[in-house]
């Protein structure tokens, strides 16, 4: 009888003797898992609340928009060319050099005052009004009038004739700014798009590293629960010491889990912060859950929708349009500089000014000049070499829309089989957490009723965390396969543009 009491003694007593670290090293669940105190207040936010804040304020957002913007100035550059000119000078001349003739005067002032207008027109003529004054004054008495008043009205017109036949070039200049804009409004959209698919992978992420920290801090609470367990069993003497200390390791290796699980839920977090450009002190927990099953379209469907909806693909097709628009332009720049050129002038002569000036409008003093201006560089290498260099060009451009084409089939299709490769691992993986999970169950039982050990019941608990950290991986690379194939059907724009 002594002998048993002494043996109960023991049991209660050796415990707190031999394993003092116990108690100061399992720290309760609660304190692992919680949020801090600095993290409240959380938002939660939707899939959708985080797209249409992305797009209407992230960086990526507006520097594309800025683009389009600066693109757009392109057009208008352009037409300058076609811009009114306004012109005119004025000048004062006192000349009281000596001089051989016997008319000429020792003293001669002149006043030029002279102004006009000068526009060029689509069909390439730029013409001109001009309106001159000059106003004569000199000490020489055989000057009549004196002072005098010369006012001339110049009417002039340029015609090129081969070289910018008709204002091709210039026509053909706009036609490229137009289509550089409208190429440039396909970038945007592009990547505005490609911004879309970034936080939808992001806030995929975050809903991931959730699970994942829901799963540990799950394993730590049955790490805990087991060693609770054990360390009854062992105080009773119903356990061994490599059994306490093997769970009391299992606990610090699942407190290890939960800590670099948090340290990737907030870095995930944070990422999605920067795509949304959200201030850094906002806390965002998602609303959104991973669902069992995803649509999977069929391959003819999602190629046709990816040729219809591709910009990138619409973009190559403007840029080959560029490439044929500059090779005319080159090809006429071959041509020499034929122009033909006009001038018709009505004057008036007097010491009034207002006389002069009103004789201008009158047919009595006119002149007219009808002429050709002609100009060609006998090797002409310059416009032969731009005029090569704009063919290999083009069929740079037609040979970048054939690869396109190709590519679109390719990664059409690579990233619907990777839809439904993983929609069938999601299936899969599902069913063997709920049999990790039902075989856990099992060997508890078995535990409870001393038909297990605890190498098993850690062993088993190790298991269902890899199943159930497998299944959350596949959902994430599921979530993430849909994003990629909807932005190979360029579908995500379309799809949350009614938020936009």
């Amino acid at each position: 009888m002594k002998t048993i009491i002494l043996a109960c003694v023991l049991c209660l007593v050796l415990p707190s003797v031999a394993l003092p670290e116990l108690a100061g090293d399992v720290a309760p669940r609660e304190e692992i898992v919680r949020l801090n105190a600095e993290d409240a207040p959380v938002y939660e936010v939707g899939l959708e609340d985080c797209v249409r804040h992305a797009v209407l304020n992230s960086f990526e957002a507006k520097l594309a928009k800025l683009d389009l913007l600066v693109a757009e100035t392109r057009k208008t550059y352009a037409e300058a060319v076609f811009d009114t000119i306004l012109f005119g000078s004025a000048g004062y001349i006192e000349d009281k050099r000596k001089t051989a003739s016997f008319f000429g005067g020792e003293d001669i002032q002149t006043n030029i005052y002279m102004g006009g207008v000068r526009k060029r027109v689509p069909s390439g003529t730029e013409l001109t009004v001009s309106w001159r004054d000059q106003r004569d004054r000199t000490d020489s008495p055989l000057v009549s009038p004196n002072p005098s008043h010369t006012a001339q009205l110049t009417f002039e017109a340029v015609q090129p004739v081969l070289r910018n036949t008709f204002g091709f070039i210039d026509r053909s200049t706009i036609t490229l700014a137009s289509l550089a804009v409208m190429n440039a409004d396909l970038e945007t959209r592009e990547r505005i798009e490609q911004l879309i698919a970034d936080v939808e992978k992001a806030y995929w992420a975050v809903v991931y590293r959730k699970k994942a920290l829901d799963i540990n801090a799950d394993m730590l609470n049955r790490a805990e629960e087991l060693y609770g367990a054990v360390k009854r069993n062992f105080d009773l003497g119903l356990a061994e010491r490599p059994d306490v200390l093997a769970t009391q390791a299992n606990v610090l290796i699942r407190k290890k889990d939960v800590i670099l699980a948090k340290d990737k839920y907030r870095r995930s977090r944070e990422d999605l912060k920067f795509l949304m450009n959200v201030p850094a002190d906002a806390k965002l927990s998602p609303r959104e859950t991973f669902s069992r099953e995803v649509e999977e379209p069929s391959l003819e469907k999602s190629i046709r929708t990816a040729f219809r909806n591709s910009r990138v693909y619409r973009k190559l097709k403007g840029e080959v349009e560029i490439r044929d628009v500059t090779l005319k332009m080159e090809s006429n720049r071959l041509w020499p500089e034929l122009d033909l050129e006009g001038t018709f002038a009505m004057n008036g002569l007097d010491s009034d000014f207002a006389k002069a000036a009103g004789s201008t409008v009158v047919m009595d003093n006119t002149y007219c000049y009808a002429g050709v201006r002609f100009s060609f560089p006998l090797e002409n290498s310059m416009a032969r070499a731009e005029r090569d260099r704009a063919l290999h060009e083009k069929e740079k451009a037609l040979l970048a829309l054939k690869r396109e084409e190709r590519s679109i089939i390719t990664r059409t299709g690579n990233a619907l089989g990777s839809l439904v490769s993983f929609n069938r691992a999601v299936s899969k993986v599902g069913k063997a957490v709920g049999l990790q999970e039902e075989k856990l169950r099992e060997e508890e039982k078995r535990f409870a009723s001393g038909r297990s050990s605890t190498k098993n019941l850690i062993d088993y608990q190790e298991d269902l965390l890899r199943a159930e950290m497998q299944e959350a991986a596949e959902f994430f690379a599921r979530e993430t396969a849909r994003v990629d194939l909807e932005k190979e059907m360029n579908v995500l724009l379309e799809k949350y543009e009614r938020l936009l």
